[in-house]
């Protein structure tokens, strides 16, 4: 049974080590440079930072991290699921939870940036692009998606 709750900077460290382990399997293709980038920011250390910024909820199954997903104002961020986990509806289960959190809240539009391996998850639940962007962290750019769902 998935269990889901709010994230602490206890787990900052789990949530780096799940994030870390999906940019190794490297689904967008990313460069040597571009995962070397990601994986410096998402540090355990820089995720205690962003937990003070956003709140962040994390998906266990037996006791093991398997996705986390955050919120800030009517943004959705930090979704991640474990890349041995997908394909499994644990994803479609957090981001059912956090679209309850965002109605209980009475946000009635989010919007997000997707990774190109994403894209297909976030169109299938509502989501719309709104135009193609480049994120950068550095001098390292990442071609990406904002999206937007009124709910």
């Amino acid at each position: 049974m998935l269990t889901i709750q709010k994230a602490t900077t206890k787990d900052a460290r789990r949530i780096s080590y799940l994030i870390q382990k999906n940019t190794d399997s490297n689904p967008n293709n990313y460069t040597k440079l571009q995962i070397e980038a990601w994986k410096r920011c998402n540090t355990p250390a820089k995720i205690k930072e962003l937990l003070k910024s956003r709140e962040t909820f994390c998906a266990f199954y037996k006791h093991k991290l398997v996705g986390t997903i955050g919120l800030k104002s009517n943004e959705i961020v930090g979704f991640y699921i474990s890349f041995s986990q997908r394909k499994k509806g644990i994803g479609k289960q957090l981001f059912n939870f956090i679209e309850n959190y965002i109605i209980q809240k009475k946000i009635d539009t989010v919007i997000l940036t997707a990774t190109p391996s994403a894209l297909e998850f976030y169109k299938k639940n509502g989501f719309s692009i709104i135009t193609p962007i480049k994120v950068a962290i550095g001098d390292v750019t990442y071609q990406e998606f904002n999206m937007i769902k009124k709910l």
